[in-house]
């Protein structure tokens, strides 16, 4: 596993283990050599702290098994059982479903920054990362797919520019995140995907982890 993904630190925690155990399986899914063997390059240079890190840095935004350490990698986990189930329901071909598939495993992985140098979310991560997984290789069309469905995981809230900064903004600067947020109202099939999955495996009210059953007792003692 370790050897897989290359990671950078070899001095590997508990917790890491696990992320890198429980992201590998999803990767080892993907049926196109390329779209793996890129998905592979990325992991090998995220930021280790992404490894550990919650999805949500303040605790609001995410349900309970999404916070704490490896959070994230848990948010990704249950967002890829999202997104089997959404391509079976599209009837997406096997490159489609790969591409999804890549996407959503590395929509996050700029989350804090390509260095995670604060533990407070960038909300321009979508296009960090998206300019970042240029530098590695892949065909064209399928890079650019990857590349689009993690820009615009997050729409409705898609920015060029993060709006919650103390500070007066430019004409420039908001006609980017419009244009941003414009452009990720109409996704592709797979972009589509992405955005579904980011959106329902981040719900509050929704708490659930794949594989893991809840034992609801309706003769339990009340």
């Amino acid at each position: 596993m370790k050897e897989k993904l290359k990671v950078k630190n070899s001095e590997l925690s508990e917790a890491t283990t696990e992320s890198l155990r429980l992201i590998q399986k999803e990767v080892e899914k993907i049926v196109s050599k390329d779209i793996k063997d890129f998905t592979y390059q990325a992991f090998g240079e995220v930021d280790e702290n992404f490894w550990i890190a919650p999805a949500s840095s303040s605790g609001k935004y995410h349900p309970p098994e999404d916070n704490g350490e490896g959070g994230l990698v848990r948010h990704v986990i249950k967002g890829m059982a999202v997104i089997e189930q959404y391509a079976r329901r599209a009837r997406f071909s096997q490159r489609e479903l790969d591409e999804a598939t890549s996407a959503f495993l590395l929509h996050d992985t700029c989350k804090n920054g390509i260095v995670w140098t604060t533990p407070k979310t960038d909300y321009t991560h979508g296009l960090i990362a998206s300019e970042w997984l240029e530098k590695f290789d892949l065909e064209p069309a399928a890079k650019v797919a990857i590349q689009n469905a993690v820009r615009f995981h997050m729409a409705p809230w898609c920015y060029a520019v993060s709006p919650y900064e103390d500070r007066p903004y430019t004409k420039e600067e908001m006609n980017k995140n419009l244009d941003e947020l414009t452009r990720a109202m109409y996704p592709t099939r797979v972009e589509k995907a992405v955005q579904e999955a980011d959106y329902w495996s981040s719900r509050q009210s929704m708490s659930y982890f794949p594989g893991v059953a809840v034992d609801i007792r309706h003769d339990a003692d009340r």
